[in-house]
């Protein structure tokens, strides 16, 4: 994900706060962020269209949405992520992946 406009990469160049601005949720905007925390609305929907992408790492959040079936698309804050499973996440098997982050990128490509 090089080729962004993410705001941890953008203050090293153009000044200014590395904190999201999308979702005011007070965290670092980085590749981490939008890909799990973020609760920007458009990037919801992103997950909600790529779910299949999502549901093996967020099978435990199902335990707290109202009903077991409801995808909620993002992490908690004070849900942690392991590199591990960020490579996990990385490395699937699924040309829809790929599709997912084009799309992820350009809602943040503001430059």
């Amino acid at each position: 994900m090089r080729a962004y406009h993410l705001r941890v990469e953008s203050c090293k160049w153009h000044g200014g706060s590395s904190i999201c601005d999308t979702c005011e949720c007070g965290e670092v905007q980085d590749e981490k962020h939008v890909l799990f925390f973020c609760k920007c609305a458009e990037v919801c929907e992103l997950r909600m269209r790529y779910r299949d992408l999502f549901e093996g790492m967020f099978k435990t959040l199902h335990a707290f949405a109202p009903s077991s079936s409801e995808f909620i698309p993002f992490l908690a804050c004070h849900h942690s992520t392991t590199d591990f499973e960020i490579n996990a996440f990385l490395n699937q098997d699924s040309y829809r992946l790929f599709k997912f982050v084009s799309d992820l990128v350009s809602i943040f490509d503001t430059g």
